[in-house]
């Protein structure tokens, strides 16, 4: 598997769209579907997970970064952040989140 740098997972987060799920599915392997670990209350908590998750050598990406930035959201529904990694890291992904945050690793994925 192919580690992403640090530059490359902050320009995934900043683009956006569908765009940004192919580049990422090419950067996880190709085969590989991201798989959502962890939903952030903003774009301040996904980067720190997305930094927690890289100190562990685990790629991860954020989704809906983007709206939230644009319009300027902090807090609802609306500026949440979703983070992705790839299908075969994320029960470790999970682990980390959960070692560190106390057990709030996305519950509602359908991975497990």
């Amino acid at each position: 598997m192919t580690t992403l740098s640090l530059s490359r997972l902050r320009s995934l987060f900043r683009s956006g769209g569908a765009a940004q799920a192919q580049t990422t599915r090419a950067a996880f392997g190709g085969d590989e579907e991201p798989v959502l670990v962890y939903t952030a209350a903003n774009v301040a908590e996904a980067d720190l997970v997305i930094a927690l998750l890289a100190s562990e050598d685990i790629p991860a990406y954020a989704v809906g970064a983007s709206l939230s930035q644009a319009f300027g959201l902090q807090v609802g529904p609306l500026a949440e952040v979703r983070v992705f990694v790839a299908r075969g890291l994320a029960p470790r992904a999970r682990q980390v989140i959960d070692e560190r945050y106390g057990g709030q690793s996305d519950a509602f994925s359908s991975d497990s």
